[in-house]
């Protein structure tokens, strides 16, 4: 140990300066700082954790409140797909493939029976749907995923252009009504074929396409919306009661039923836009 030969004076106040840093005042100060060091910190830890569970609690709501939303718009598609369109739709499509080859048959001279087509010529209300509110509760909401924001984007093109559709068909069954067209001339333009003088009026059977697709568009892209939201919320559960010990319960959805049964469109057709996202983990 090394020593110093120090004058009388100095090693006396060298001892008191010891004495002093031993003594019972610095030790319950440096105790005193240490303790508001960690309240600081846990303080400030436990602040955090709070308003980490806050917003997990309200994505969670908010995730919950949209799988709502979202199935509601999807079962409202389907419905009336099985109800209207999708009879309707079928018969049309399957009565403009016996007009085309008769028309055919007539064209190249080869014979053919009088065919009686029946015109369906009921309209379709379009559907009210909760979209506005959709829309204003999904790009409020608190950590949504990107996917779940460009469905919505999707659902609600869809939705404008079915209604679009709708009524565009409905224009076209009035001016049916005005036109007073013959018979054959009807049937041409009920089902968008050539007509005798070559012209061809291909408006109603254009409508008929799109009816369908979009119809299968609004059931589509709002049954993924309600599917990844419904995953979502999950996540949002798992992650607060890491937090906290209760966390309301996310909200399901189950289309097994008309995926089965083929009411629902397969993600085949819509393979290209899938691609383009990726499962949130």
């Amino acid at each position: 140990m090394l020593c110093l030969d120090l004058p009388d004076s100095l090693n006396a106040a060298w001892g008191s300066i010891v004495g002093f840093l031993n003594s019972s005042f610095i030790s319950a100060f440096l105790s005193a700082l240490a303790g508001a060091g960690f309240g600081v910190w846990g303080a400030q830890s436990l602040a955090e954790r709070s308003a980490r569970a806050k917003e997990l609690l309200e994505a969670l709501r908010q995730a919950n409140a949209i799988v709502v939303l979202a199935s509601t718009i999807a079962n409202q598609a389907l419905s009336v797909k099985k109800q209207h369109i999708k009879p309707l739709s079928d018969q049309y499509f399957k009565d403009r493939d016996a007009a085309e080859v008769l028309q055919n048959n007539l064209t190249n001279g080869a014979p053919a029976q009088p065919t009686t087509f029946q015109i369906q010529l009921t309209k379709i209300t379009p559907l009210t749907l909760p979209i506005e509110t959709l829309k204003n509760l999904t790009f409020s909401a608190q950590l949504m995923p990107g996917r779940a924001l460009a469905l919505v984007s999707m659902v609600e093109q869809s939705i404008t252009e079915l209604t679009h559709a709708i009524n565009t068909r409905s224009e076209m069954i009035d001016s049916f009504h005005k036109a007073n067209l013959p018979s054959h001339v009807l049937c041409f333009d009920y089902f968008g074929l050539k007509r005798p003088d070559g012209n061809t009026n291909a408006m109603y059977h254009d409508t008929m396409v799109a009816v369908s697709q979009y119809t299968n568009d609004v059931a589509f892209f709002s049954t993924e919306l309600a599917e990844e939201l419904q995953a979502h919320a999950s996540r949002m559960r798992d992650k607060l009661l890491k937090i906290r010990r209760e966390a309301p319960k996310a909200n399901s959805v189950d289309f097994s039923g008309p995926r089965r049964s083929g009411l629902m469109p397969p993600r085949e057709d819509y393979e290209s836009w899938l691609s383009g996202f990726r499962t949130q983990e």
